[in-house]
């Protein structure tokens, strides 16, 4: 999974067992959180993820579109 910011990119991997454990918000939130910890090697940074979550904010997300690239 590759998630974005306003400071770029992150690749985010989700092992099969948090996955599992997590699986509802990581298939129907638009907006997640995650905690982990961060892998890096010549530039290239991996978040591997340990909790996700839907963020509570203070008002909506905006839904918009997906942005498929093919």
């Amino acid at each position: 999974m590759t998630l974005e910011d306003e400071t770029g990119f992150v690749n985010l991997v989700v092992w099969q067992q948090v996955f599992a454990a997590y699986a509802h918000v990581i298939r129907t939130t638009s907006l997640l959180g995650v905690s982990g910890h961060i892998q890096s090697s010549e530039g290239i940074v991996h978040l591997i993820a340990e909790r996700v979550w839907a963020p509570v904010l203070s008002r909506p997300v905006a839904e918009v579109e997906s942005r498929d690239f093919h």
